[in-house]
């Protein structure tokens, strides 16, 4: 769950930050699918799934452009610092909750049993 600052791969000159949600060789729902309905994503290899941490008012991320190549991240972010009052160490920060692919089957599973 590291907060990244990569090159977005929409408009390369330009940064954006977001935490890494999964890794290469793991399995993420992403935050859009619970709400479509569209398959979960196997990550490949030598990328990373990025998303927000507040994935209601979410910018752009792997929602969006799919899977970050790592070769894209210029940065880990460790200290937020702006504001002043919300000066913290954000390598002791937890990501948001997020439905796993395991819980995401049982909930299919519950609901197709209630159905028959």
């Amino acid at each position: 769950g590291d907060i990244v600052v990569f090159r977005s791969p929409k408009h390369g000159s330009k940064l954006a930050m977001k935490r890494i949600a999964a890794v290469g060789g793991e399995t993420v729902v992403p935050s859009k699918v619970v709400k479509s309905g569209a398959a979960p994503v196997t990550i490949k290899p030598g990328y990373v799934w990025v998303e927000a941490d507040n994935r209601d008012t979410a910018g752009r991320d792997s929602n969006e452009y799919g899977q970050l190549h790592e070769k894209m991240i210029v940065g880990k972010v460790t200290w937020l610092l702006w504001p002043w009052a919300r000066i913290q160490d954000l390598r002791k920060t937890q990501p948001p909750q997020t439905q796993s692919l395991n819980e995401l089957k049982r909930t299919e599973l519950d609901t197709e049993a209630k159905a028959s």
